[in-house]
């Protein structure tokens, strides 16, 4: 069930922004794709961050669960020293082809890797320990591999007393977030056959910078983006009006998902499939 096969209707429920614990997300894929199954989901997308490796369990998933999957991935990127989110996504076809999306990917993971254990080394030598970092972050294999990572080894050791104290720590240990340029991730994408959106571009809070219309008018100029994500949880009625009106004045494509993070999180969210046809016809799904 990779590709739906047929034309999805009008109505068909599609999510096309998710994440799981291949990267920052809690969900456990067999767990997302049954929960998408039960909630009548007929596609949608997983977009971990900054690596392809999700691609293969999600796409067998699919097609165990009946959920048609379009290969997916979210690019941590900057533009003129303005941190964004790239949702790159790939023909269901032929899914992500080459390899130069992927090796530049790697070296920004490799940055992120390299300065999360900076932060976690620097911590241990201002005298923090960590007994129970086996347990808190099993799911890593028991090592920090975000920033994040270390901010919960602080909270579940009782350093500090909210996240948001813990990441204030984390930076002043050295944190800093590993981006790639803007021009060469959608270089990269679309020499392997990808479109790019730029994701959840209302938000504007912790490292995210909020891009309003006038400004992505002025990137677009700057560097040859396929789309915008208009329809977003977070986004207020205005801002939904505002990036749609954009995307139809600027012929972007629009692209709607939940980036829901795991099940005490924020749910999947079932879009009709006519809100973002455009999208799914270019990335192979006919809608009908």
């Amino acid at each position: 069930m990779s590709h739906p096969g047929e034309p999805l209707a009008a109505d068909a429920a599609v999510d096309l922004h998710l994440h799981t614990r291949y990267s920052d997300g809690k969900w456990a894929p067999r767990d997302l794709f049954a929960t998408l199954a039960a909630g009548g989901l007929r596609l949608v997308s997983v977009v971990d961050h900054d690596q392809l490796d999700h691609l293969p369990e999600v796409m067998a998933l699919g097609d165990a669960f009946g959920v048609a999957v379009v290969p997916g991935v979210e690019v941590t990127a900057e533009w003129r020293g303005l941190p964004a989110h790239l949702l790159c996504y790939a023909p269901v076809p032929t899914g992500f082809r080459g390899s130069a999306l992927a090796e530049l990917m790697a070296e920004t993971d490799a940055r992120m890797r390299a300065n999360t254990r900076l932060v976690y080394e620097t911590l241990v030598a201002r005298g923090y320990r960590f007994p129970q970092q086996a347990e808190t972050l099993a799911e890593q294999g028991g090592e920090p591999v975000r920033a994040a990572d270390v901010a919960a080894l602080l909270l579940a050791h009782g350093a500090v007393g909210s996240p948001g104290e813990a990441m204030a720590l984390v930076t002043a240990a050295g944190y800093r977030q590993a981006r790639a340029p803007i021009a060469k991730v959608v270089a990269a994408a679309h020499a392997g056959g990808a479109l790019c959106l730029i994701g959840h571009p209302g938000r504007g809070e912790g490292e995210l910078h909020c891009f309003p219309p006038t400004e992505i008018e002025v990137l677009i100029a700057d560097v040859p983006l396929d789309g915008v994500e208009v329809y977003y949880p977070t986004h207020t009625p205005a801002q939904i009006e505002a990036y749609a009106a954009l995307a139809s004045r600027c012929g972007l494509l629009v692209g709607a998902g939940s980036d829901s993070h795991g099940p005490r999180q924020r749910a999947p969210i079932a879009y009709p499939a006519a809100q973002v046809a455009p999208l799914l016809e270019r990335l192979g799904v006919a809608v009908g």
